[in-house]
């Protein structure tokens, strides 16, 4: 069932409400800045862009530890980045194509990942992260680590076959593993709030007895807490969780999408109802938790970080082109030196 419960800025700490803030500034700052970027040709390839996601990403991401992995999925993934405490220089180097990337340029905006933070980057078809995301729950479950996973996932890749083994696969070795699934509303161009037959996404862990529920994306401190409550669970020998957690999409699919699959109004709808960011800051405000002052201060702090990584990214080098044969295979090959 979807989640009732309301949250209010008071019942957290100042500093968890002040994380989440930043977080989501961060992460709204980095893309505005990286799809100027991208407009002005320094960004190679594509570029999927997080407006819309930051209550969600930003949520999660608090709720992680350090030695918890996040296993990315879907296409809004610079926002996933941030939250695991990649810094934003790398970021921005990585998508940049820049050899100081956390790899090296080849990972990109939708490859890349950071293992010594945990970060296990997005597979290459969607959709079919949930199975390696399964393996690392095993691996964390098999050597008592007391660390969880939480791996997201698009409502579009829930389409495919692989999420569902995903899901047996879990249920049945009871496994300490979040799965979260990001429902923007559209499977790159499908409607799927229209179209799909299932009410909640979340009520795919049903049949197999996982714990579910469907939560507001655009409040924060409602992601944090349900994720946290699921992976305290998941270290106390509970299992798996699925939570579907409402967004909506508030930029095209990539940059250049001409989104032809939505009215104007609904487009403009959804930036003036569902904006996470627009609707936390009049929640602090309100709360008197800050004054626009300090909100502003906060900002206005962040864009700075944010010009530094491109600055950081446009004086890095391009990787040498030796790379490119560099990280295809784990040395020793099995069976070697044996």
């Amino acid at each position: 069932m979807a989640s009732e419960r309301e949250t209010t800025i008071h019942e957290h700490s100042p500093e968890t409400v002040e994380h989440l803030l930043r977080d989501m500034l961060r992460i709204r700052i980095f893309d505005d800045v990286a799809l100027q970027q991208f407009k002005e040709g320094d960004i190679p390839g594509f570029l999927h862009l997080c407006h819309g996601h930051e209550g969600s990403h930003a949520g999660m991401g608090a709720a992680l530890r350090d030695d918890d992995w996040l296993a990315v999925g879907g296409s809004r993934l610079h926002g996933q980045y941030i939250v695991k405490g990649v810094p934003m220089t790398e970021i921005m180097a990585e998508i940049y194509g820049k050899a100081t990337g956390p790899n090296k340029g080849k990972g990109g905006s939708m490859h890349l990942a950071d293992i010594d933070r945990r970060l296990y980057g997005h597979a290459a078809t969607i959709g079919s992260g949930q199975n390696p995301a399964v393996g690392m729950a095993l691996g964390e479950q098999m050597n008592e680590t007391g660390n969880a996973v939480v791996t997201t996932i698009g409502d579009g890749g829930t389409s495919r076959g692989s999420f569902h083994t995903a899901l047996v696969f879990a249920s049945v070795w009871d496994l300490p593993i979040v799965f979260v699934i990001e429902n923007n509303g559209f499977a790159i161009s499908y409607d799927t709030q229209r179209n799909y037959k299932i009410e909640r996404l979340s009520d795919y862990g049903k049949p197999l007895k996982i714990p579910s529920t469907s939560i507001d994306g655009r409040d924060p401190l409602e992601v944090y807490e349900t994720v946290s409550e699921a992976l305290d669970r998941a270290r106390d020998g509970g299992g798996p969780t699925v939570i579907e957690i409402r967004v909506r999409r508030i930029r095209g699919h990539f940059e250049g999408d001409k989104e032809v699959y939505r009215t104007a109004e609904e487009k403009q709808e959804s930036s003036e109802k569902w904006d996470p960011i627009v609707r936390f800051r009049k929640e602090l405000l309100r709360s008197e938790f800050m004054s626009e002052d300090e909100y502003d201060a906060i900002r206005e702090e962040i864009e700075a970080e944010v010009r530094d990584a491109v600055e950081f990214a446009e004086e890095s080098p391009p990787p040498n082109p030796d790379v490119a044969y560099e990280d295809i295979y784990v040395r020793p090959f099995y069976g070697e030196g044996e």
